[in-house]
């Protein structure tokens, strides 16, 4: 099917799609496993564990009726923030949203990530010209993220049937169906590609497999 022209609006999540954030986000975690005197997790069973929301994850790795999950959120991001610097964008995205936004395509990101620590990372990496919006949670318990995409198809009165979601978890999937919008999912990211598989639509294992969509 050529999709020439149907989709108006394409949807990113943000970590573990156009940024690859992975391997922080493991190192993070298993920072805080030793802290512990705990054994280190490996990525198969990290992206086993990862859920949403939230607090699924980590009660997963750390016992939640011990520790305060507040605490717990925070010493995750202090660990991730020492990591920044190591983080880089998914290979191809810059290209990737370059070219879309040159054929008219309108793209937003919808994230889990916390509005101001979003907004910083898309200013660092110098890609604030590409998005018409930039929609993440307002704390650092990364709420539903269906509920910002809804509002901001309404608000803009934009057919979800001409809009692409692309994202890295089964739950971009999930507010894909709920919107009424398409999915691609990337298997590079936070969910294995078997894990992924599990929605029924298309996985691609590099972001530049995106712009098949617009061919």
């Amino acid at each position: 099917m050529n999709h020439k022209n149907k989709y108006s609006l394409l949807m990113w999540d943000w970590n573990g799609t156009l940024l690859d954030d992975v391997g922080a986000a493991l190192k993070s975690v298993n920072t805080m496993l030793a802290r512990r005197g705990e054994e280190p997790i490996d990525l198969p069973s990290y992206h086993n564990y990862i859920d949403v929301p939230i607090r699924k994850f980590y009660e997963n790795i750390f016992d939640l009726e011990k520790e305060d999950f507040t605490g717990i959120l925070k010493e995750y991001n202090d660990e991730y923030k020492v990591l920044m610097s190591e983080i880089t964008l998914a290979q191809g995205a810059p290209e990737v949203l370059r070219h879309l936004r040159d054929a008219g395509v309108r793209q937003a990101i919808v994230s889990s990530s916390e509005q101001k620590q979003l907004r910083d990372a898309v200013k660092h990496f110098d890609l604030g010209g590409y998005f018409d919006a930039v929609l993440g949670a307002e704390d650092f318990f990364a709420g539903s993220k269906l509920e910002r995409a809804r509002q901001y198809i309404g608000q803009n009165n934009i057919d979800p049937s001409g809009v692409l979601v692309v994202g890295d978890l089964l739950q971009d999937y999930e507010m894909a169906r709920d919107v009424g919008a398409d999915c691609l999912l990337l298997s590079s990211g936070h969910h294995s590609a078997q894990k992924l598989s599990e929605s029924g639509v298309a996985v691609i294992d590099e972001i530049s497999r995106v712009l098949d969509e617009f061919k």
